[in-house]
């Protein structure tokens, strides 16, 4: 099992280089996490991003792809 990584009173640049060192899947769930409290602070956002996963049209749809290349940036 991965190591736990535990945060105390810590500034914002420690927090960034202590990030750095852990491992993918764990930074994979963190940025998950981030994006879903953002979302939770914008509703706008959240109704945006519900939208958009029911809609059932695949005109509207992006590749994997398309994605990747959207957020390469």
């Amino acid at each position: 099992m991965a190591r736990a990584y535990s945060i105390r009173s810590m500034t914002l640049d420690q927090i960034k280089e202590e990030l750095t060192g852990m491992p993918e899947d764990q930074q994979d769930h963190l940025v998950a996490y981030l994006v879903h409290l953002r979302h939770r602070r914008d509703p706008v956002t959240r109704q945006e991003l519900a939208r958009k996963i029911d809609d059932h049209d695949p005109a509207h749809w992006m590749s994997l792809d398309q994605l990747r290349e959207r957020w390469k940036d």
